[in-house]
């Protein structure tokens, strides 16, 4: 497999358009058996929905590793996930990916930037999702802000939404951030090993957050196992290693929200999977 990156010449100060391409690639099945024995996924002959994410995940850090791109890889926080899946792939079918960033935006903790990625099998789009990454900015916490918006509206609408769920607890294994690295390729120190977290402020390790979505989705099962399908992420607070979590759902609409809470009330996850792409 040969991964191309390109780029187009940007004013200073912007993040220019970086773009990779992987071209007719079949996924590695032993990649693909790790992913799915460390976030739960059967063996069913066809790709879990957030799988095409890992197998991004290389052209992803060659772009926020590129020369031109303004800020360093590590400190880069993932803080939003939009993934559209058109119909299912099946786990030997080629594929070709493209791949692609340009510009950010001014955020409430520093600048936000999108990398967009459309998976194709026989020239048609298939998969596509948009990966929100924020780049916090030294002296942020000097600038002024606009006053954070009061939330309890939203918060109790949402424990209203969870009231009827039956939650599920689960631990989460100190050695999780490596194993899903094995799958995922991402060796961040912040999720290997506490000693390594804590030289980026983590008093312990911490989950990868596409690991906390792909189990939630495996625990989803016949609802994430449609043609068509639509997983919306927002990462809301790291997941320390180890711990014990609580997940829960509720179904609206035909579709299925979901959070991922710590025992102590700490929120990590809320998202939602819904029909059609």
């Amino acid at each position: 497999m040969r991964a191309a990156v390109a780029r187009r010449p940007s004013r200073p100060g912007e993040v220019p358009r970086l773009e990779a391409r992987l071209n007719t690639f079949v996924p590695d099945s032993r990649q693909l058996a790790i992913y799915r024995e460390v976030c739960g996924f059967p063996a069913d002959g066809h790709l879990p929905l957030p799988f095409p994410q890992v197998l991004v995940g290389a052209l992803h850090i060659a772009l926020l590793n590129h020369p031109d791109f303004p800020y360093r890889l590590l400190g880069m926080i993932h803080v939003r996930n939009r993934i559209h899946q058109h119909r299912r792939l099946p786990e030997h079918a080629p594929l070709s990916v493209h791949t692609w960033v340009e510009g950010q935006r001014e955020a409430r903790q520093g600048r936000e930037l999108d990398l967009h990625t459309r998976v194709e099998a026989e020239g048609a789009t298939v998969w596509s999702a948009v990966t929100t990454m924020l780049r916090r900015l030294p002296g942020g916490a000097e600038r002024p802000r606009e006053p954070k918006p009061s939330n309890t509206a939203a918060a109790s609408e949402e424990e209203s939404l969870f009231a009827g769920s039956r939650p599920a607890t689960w631990p989460v294994a100190e050695d999780i951030g490596r194993r899903y690295a094995r799958a995922s390729g991402d060796y961040n120190p912040i999720h290997l090993h506490a000693l390594t977290a804590r030289a980026f402020g983590f008093p312990r390790a911490i989950a990868h957050g596409m690991w906390t979505v792909g189990r939630c989705v495996a625990e989803m099962g016949e609802a994430a196992e449609g043609p068509a399908l639509t997983l919306t992420s927002d990462f809301r607070r790291p997941l320390l290693l180890p711990s014990r979590v609580v997940f829960q759902t509720a179904r609206r609409d035909g579709s299925v929200t979901y959070r991922v809470k710590g025992e102590d009330g700490t929120p990590h996850v809320f998202g939602s999977l819904k029909p059609g792409a």
